[in-house]
């Protein structure tokens, strides 16, 4: 459940899905890295989202001339696509102020974790996004140090013996997958847990940042507003339901 309010304020029944970014520069090894984390994740169960900033300007996930690409040019801002295999939903607007809750908003339900490829700027000093850093010259190290926190490990097309000065150890993801597994395991591992063994958790998130919330302040918040929507008018909640307010001043 979810409540939307003045100050994008949001009160979900959800505890927040982890998030690891794998960051560094162009033919750095970045979707290299990804696919390794990935399928990782999903060979040890982890449902795994993924979300890859494109920089290209005027770029386009629809194809010019098909018939959801004519959708969006007559003027349709969010437009679906449904084929027998996938579905796939292409929303209309800028993007340049997207922030980390934006983002993943579409990951509530059914998502363990969610890997990032890219997004630099937005993640860069975030300390609840870890990060992988993908590199290929010792200099691109020692500005990822400076730029990034936390990072986890590195990886990509640089020697290992270039990150031996640091305490962050490399991964080679082409040879030692189950290590960057490992790895980011240790960090989310628990979160991921918590989050499957949760059934009246409520969290509140302001402008992309939870609160901190004792036991008794969720299950009260989680009955206050389930107690509130039981008593509309079509509402039939057994408690375990997915539910959205959105208040619009």
């Amino acid at each position: 459940m979810k409540v939307r309010g003045k100050g994008d304020k949001t009160v979900s029944a959800f505890l927040s899905v982890p998030i690891v970014a794998v960051v560094g520069s162009r033919k750095s090894g970045k979707t290299t890295t990804v696919e390794a984390l990935v399928r990782e994740l999903t060979k040890k169960g982890y449902r795994v989202g993924t979300i890859k900033h494109v920089h290209e300007p005027d770029f386009t996930f629809d194809a010019r001339g098909k018939d959801t690409w004519r959708h969006a040019q007559a003027g349709a801002r969010i437009i679906v696509g449904v084929a027998e295999e996938e579905m796939v939903t292409i929303k209309k607007g800028n993007t340049s102020k997207f922030n980390l809750n934006d983002l993943t908003g579409n990951f509530r339900d059914g998502i363990d974790v969610v890997v990032l490829e890219g997004f630099r700027g937005l993640v860069a000093q975030d300390l609840t996004v870890p990060k992988i850093v993908a590199a290929k010259t010792k200099k691109e190290i020692e500005d990822a140090l400076r730029t990034f926190k936390p990072i986890l490990a590195f990886s990509g097309a640089i020697a290992r013996n270039h990150v031996r000065a640091t305490e962050i150890p490399y991964v080679d993801v082409m040879t030692e997958p189950e290590k960057l597994l490992e790895i980011v395991d240790k960090r989310i591992g628990p979160i991921v847990q918590k989050r499957r063994e949760s059934k009246e958790t409520v969290s509140i998130t302001v402008n992309g940042k939870p609160l901190p919330l004792n036991p008794y302040v969720q299950k009260v918040t989680r009955n206050v507003l389930f107690a509130i929507v039981s008593t509309l008018k079509g509402a039939q909640l057994k408690g375990h339901e997915n539910v959205e307010i959105d208040i619009a001043n």
